[in-house]
């Protein structure tokens, strides 16, 4: 077992050094391509359209017609379930120490668990520990994690000869309601206390069952202002909550208006400078839903829950986090002259955007994992961190050392310290007819500069694309980031007793261009996104809450 272990090893090395002589070797990722603006100094946007509008992402969104594939999703499904112990997803704590595998399946599943998190170079050592150990092992996790997978439904027993064929329906067969329909029928159903804890003794009281339906939707108004995570948890306690949370449209037009979690914290026009230094305006800011007047669901949206999750908006109660892998080929020992033992490294990176009502943006890249890192992103650290290695402030680094040295890692300390700020906002969406209008800019990085050439000119802008800008590696140097909200993908269970989870909406930002802006020769540079992927949101406890 083990000799034909090598030999598949061997194989398989044999064909990648092949594959990649015959290939050329992928470039580095972000090194920018220095282009000349050919409209002239006066030009203060990127001049060309930027390659990655045209790339098609792993897993495309629904509406855009892509769909992972069926095995896929059922990797997803298993990983989800893949854990020792209670865990919360929005917390990044560290993880308490684990007992080294010791068998091949304990191998697999840490594997499974090193890729899931981005390190491919761990869950490659694990996978080929796994397979030496047992070249069959894939079977044997395939078989305890996915066993649903490949166990065909039951079918109904075929109808005997002596049955009526008069074509007739069982009488006791259940009516199955349409959705809307079943969740109406709730309206007036009681909610149930909870069961006694000892059998034969009276249930504990429940105070919030005897509550009148105008209260509880005032209560349900709070928690929802609070975090509306929970209350979408809520509908998951009895059918009579499930009810409200369904059908009580205040709530939802409350959340779209408000500027808790709602879109009057959404900046159409940038509200600073990229230091963070406020920019004031005469007139009100814009926002879709104004409070003032009266406002109407836009089409083709049929209520205000939709409208709150599906319109275009950013996230504040967590971090958006891009993990990009790429391979490159490593220099073969010099005493050793096989060309097919060099050894090739696995690159992991990451790149972190945490994003403020007020208009400002954190934008850090870095090789420290996020759970290192993440719990420390903040203004506050930033700032310190900076002010400890510019070694003329010692009376300000004194200060920032005594508020946050002692709580913040060394690590997270020194990631900090390449950290970029900045400032954002949406594409603000305007009608047809004022889309041709020409805007005269203001300043070379006004709101209108900063979009590529192709943009203003062509079509009224994606009311889903965001532009970032942040600080350069010096002061004379600025970048210019443009994404697109989307939302994450889900595949079809192909279990038929599974329902299909819906996709989260506006937790993707997927690229559609990376500059380099030279202030002091009205450069453009072009940085090029061949390894990097989309940034997917992951929520943080404590992060954006009132």
């Amino acid at each position: 077992m083990t000799d034909n272990a090598e030999l598949e090893s061997f194989r398989r090395q044999w064909r990648e050094e092949v594959a990649r002589r015959t290939r050329p070797s992928r470039p580095e990722p972000a090194q920018p391509r220095p282009s000349r603006s050919s409209a002239g100094p006066s030009s203060h946007f990127p001049p060309a359209r930027h390659e990655a509008l045209d790339r098609k992402e792993e897993e495309e969104d629904e509406d855009e017609g892509g769909a992972p594939s069926a095995n896929h999703g059922e990797i997803i499904h298993g990983v989800g379930h893949l854990s020792l112990g209670p865990s919360d997803e929005d917390a990044f704590h560290s993880r308490a120490p684990r007992n080294e595998p010791k068998s091949a399946l304990e191998h697999f599943e840490r594997a499974v668990e090193k890729e899931a998190e981005g390190n491919l170079g761990d869950s490659l050592q694990l996978y080929r520990k796994a397979y030496r150990l047992d070249s069959a092992v894939d079977k044997t996790y395939r078989d305890k994690h996915f066993a649903w997978a490949w166990k065909k439904p039951a079918q109904a027993p075929a109808p005997s000869a002596g049955a009526s064929v008069t074509g007739q329906q069982p009488t006791d067969e259940p009516t199955i309601l349409p959705t809307p329909e079943l969740i109406a029928s709730f309206a007036h159903l009681p909610i149930s206390p909870a069961e006694p804890i000892i059998e034969n003794t009276p249930p504990p009281p429940c105070p919030i069952a005897n509550v009148p339906s105008e209260v509880l939707a005032e209560i349900l108004s709070h928690v929802a202002l609070i975090d509306p995570a929970s209350f979408c948890r809520m509908a998951l306690v009895c059918k009579r909550l499930a009810y409200h949370f369904a059908h009580e449209q205040r709530i939802w037009k409350r959340l779209c208006q408000g500027s808790e979690f709602g879109f009057k914290a959404m900046q159409y026009s940038f509200a600073c400078d990229i230091h963070g230094l406020p920019e004031y305006t005469l007139g009100p800011r814009y926002t879709p839903f104004p409070q003032s007047m009266p406002v109407q669901v836009p089409e083709p949206l049929s209520s205000w829950g939709e409208v709150f999750q599906m319109f275009p908006r950013i996230r504040f109660t967590g971090i958006y986090i891009s993990t990009v892998n790429y391979t490159r080929p490593g220099a073969s020992s010099a005493y050793q002259n096989v060309s097919w033992n060099s050894p090739i490294h696995i690159v992991t990176y990451y790149r972190y955007l945490r994003f403020y009502p007020d208009g400002t943006v954190i934008y850090l890249l870095s090789t420290v994992e996020p759970l290192v890192v993440v719990p420390y992103i903040s203004r506050e650290n930033i700032k310190a961190a900076r002010a400890t290695s510019q070694k003329q402030h010692h009376r300000q680094a004194a200060d920032a050392n005594s508020a946050s040295s002692d709580t913040v890692p060394p690590v997270a300390m020194g990631a900090l310290k390449h950290a970029h700020r900045g400032r954002w906002r949406l594409a603000k969406p305007t009608p047809e007819s004022d889309s041709s209008d020409e805007v005269p800019p203001s300043h070379p990085l006004s709101e209108y500069d900063s979009l590529p050439a192709k943009a203003q000119t062509t079509a009224a802008p994606d009311p889903r694309d965001l532009i970032i800008e942040t600080e350069g590696v010096g002061p004379k140097y600025m970048y210019l980031l443009q994404l697109s909200l989307r939302s994450v993908s889900t595949s079809k269970p192909t279990n038929p007793n599974m329902t299909p989870s819906n996709p989260s909406k506006n937790t993707k930002l997927v690229w559609k261009g990376y500059w380099s802006y030279n202030k002091l020769t009205d450069d453009w540079a072009e940085f090029g996104l061949k390894n990097d992927r989309a940034f997917v949101f992951r929520r943080v406890r404590g992060w954006g809450m009132p």
